[in-house]
């Protein structure tokens, strides 16, 4: 992938994580704050408190959004971004630029719904959550709501 494309896609994913936690802490200095105490690392009590005061207000969704936006960082920083999590193939940049958060590319991604459509109608709910966690258990589900 190349940088340029890269840069933008990560400044894309953390202006939306800092406008979902401008959103909860109620002024974007305060949100400003905590979002460079992250980045910094800083590893004091205080600092941890206050960020999981902040996120504690976020709503479920919200909260999952942040957890895919700092997954999608991670894997920028790990140099794993933009390929997919099951075929390991590249992710199209046109998908990044639709969904910066996503993990599979878009034949991985059909192929996901459509088990998930043949699984519903049969009842086997159940058994597609566990064999998506069989193929990478580390894989989180909420990312691959897509």
């Amino acid at each position: 992938m190349n940088k340029k494309l890269l840069q933008e896609l990560a400044t894309e994913l953390r202006r939306k994580r800092s406008a979902l936690l401008e959103g909860v802490a109620g002024n974007q200095q305060a949100a400003t704050a905590i979002i460079e105490e992250r980045e910094s690392e800083v590893e004091e009590n205080a600092q941890k408190d206050r960020l999981a005061r902040v996120t504690s207000r976020l709503t479920e969704r919200d909260r999952q959004a942040i957890e895919q936006i700092d997954a999608a960082l991670a894997r920028i920083d790990a140099g794993t971004y933009g390929q997919c999590a099951w075929c390991e193939n590249d992710i199209s940049p046109q998908r990044l630029r639709a969904l910066p958060t996503a993990v599979l590319c878009i034949d991985c991604a059909t192929a996901r719904e459509k088990r998930q459509k043949t699984m519903a109608r049969n009842g086997e709910s159940e058994r597609l959550i566990a064999a998506e966690r069989d193929l990478d258990p580390e894989l989180d589900l909420g990312e691959l709501q897509e």
